[in-house]
């Protein structure tokens, strides 16, 4: 059903997944840059598309994309709503990982394929649930496919995450929790605005927030950082690179949220004051519930160590080769 040529392609169809070069027709999972690429046609949800979309809008703006992308002809899909695409039914469902990410199940004489994307098992504050439907075939991403990597409780991470803020704002200092842009900057916007914390967040960030909100997310009391820090204030951004001049001179102490801060990983994660290991994958025990909750006849893994594939066979699936699917 499908070949793998340094990207995944469901050859039916003409449809790439998530391809890392430019190709004719791809389905992007999200829009981290990692996933995204300036294909001719892109098949998303309309949260990826728009994400994907403000990305590029903001670093061209600031400097960081020396020219403006070409127009890409999109295949905007909603989550659930099955479409016919040259006899194949290809549906989208979300995948818990950052908002609008999606996994795609593709319908074909009888069989049916599974693309994970990037996923998160676990209920999120700031991306839509994961749904996981059954499926012949499973290829899926395996980013912490070793039993060293178990995250924290998700109350456990997030009630350090608010006593990280509410301690550091007691000593007088600046709380800067380290996040990716997307997705993770969101995720923890959200926790602190329900803890009742005041957000300033860095350009991309703050950006990548508002495409949220058309989404129905509620950041509380937010802004962009563009002016210097209230007293009161907690700093979401990627680096600590471009906020010093807003700190007006203030002590501050920066918490580096991701899940490769937990357990022996921890060297993984940048370096901060501390590290809060909240993630928005799955971790070992949750990529091998996920393989049994699919149920597949056969697992392909990508995106992961290799590693992980005895440990799928151990639990009675079969594992293939993406190396045995190239073409001939």
């Amino acid at each position: 059903m499908f070949h793998y040529d340094r990207d995944i392609l469901i050859h039916s169809i003409g449809l790439w997944l998530d391809a890392g070069r430019k190709r004719d027709f791809s389905f992007v999972s999200h829009a981290h840059s990692d996933h995204t690429n300036r294909h001719d046609r892109v098949l998303a949800t309309p949260a990826t598309l728009a994400l994907a979309e403000a990305r590029a809008a903001f670093r061209l703006a600031s400097g960081a994309r020396k020219r403006p992308v070409r127009e890409v002809d999109t295949l905007p899909l909603d989550f659930n709503s099955p479409l016919k695409i040259d006899g194949a039914i290809v549906t989208l469902f979300p995948a818990g990982h950052v908002l609008g990410s999606a996994q795609i199940l593709i319908e074909r004489d009888g069989r049916r394929l599974l693309y994970s994307g990037d996923f998160c098992p676990q209920k999120t504050s700031a991306a839509e649930d994961i749904e996981i439907p059954h499926a012949d075939t499973l290829i899926m991403e395996c980013t912490y496919g070793l039993p060293e990597h178990a995250f924290p409780a998700r109350d456990t991470v997030i009630a350090q995450l608010c006593d990280f803020a509410r301690k550091t704002l007691a000593r007088g200092m600046t709380p800067v929790f380290l996040c990716y842009a997307l997705g993770k900057g969101q995720e923890v916007m959200k926790i602190l605005a329900e803890a009742g914390f005041a957000v300033a967040a860095e350009g991309e960030t703050y950006e990548l927030a508002r495409v949220y909100e058309r989404f129905g997310i509620d950041f509380g009391r937010f802004r962009r950082l563009d002016s210097p820090v209230s007293p009161d204030e907690v700093v979401v951004t990627p680096s600590t690179e471009k906020i010093e001049m807003f700190l007006g001179g203030r002590r501050f102490r920066t918490a580096s949220v991701t899940g490769w801060g937990a357990g022996a990983f921890s060297y993984r994660a940048r370096r901060a004051n501390v590290r809060i290991p909240l993630s928005d994958h799955a971790d070992f025990a949750g990529l091998v519930e996920y393989v049994k909750a699919v149920s597949p006849s056969e697992v392909y893994i990508t995106h992961g160590p290799d590693e992980f594939a005895y440990y799928v066979k151990k639990e009675g699936f079969k594992v293939g080769s993406l190396a045995e699917k190239r073409p001939v």
